[in-house]
């Protein structure tokens, strides 16, 4: 069967589901800083593991998907598993 690497069908790295499966791939227990704005925080690290220099993050989530729905939860822990939860309640 031929080949052409034009059929490769690459994710949006900047998509709700890209960060979802990034996640599912994270130790659930792991915590960041959610206010770290160096690169520690849940979009600092996912960035940094999908090659993506920052920072962007106004630029890409003004109107996109809740950033801070899913990266903060004043009332609950900020750990990757938590993070996972929300963003899967948002899809």
């Amino acid at each position: 069967m031929l080949y052409d690497p034009k059929w490769e069908v690459k994710a949006d790295p900047l998509s709700l589901e890209s960060l979802i499966a990034w996640l599912e791939t994270q130790p659930p227990e792991t915590e960041y800083e959610w206010t770290d704005c160096h690169g520690g925080c849940l979009i600092g690290r996912y960035f940094a593991a999908m090659g993506i220099k920052g920072p962007l993050y106004s630029e890409v989530f003004d109107e996109g998907w809740k950033y801070a729905r899913v990266c903060s939860d004043l009332s609950g822990p900020t750990t990757y598993g938590a993070a996972l939860k929300r963003a899967r309640a948002l899809s």
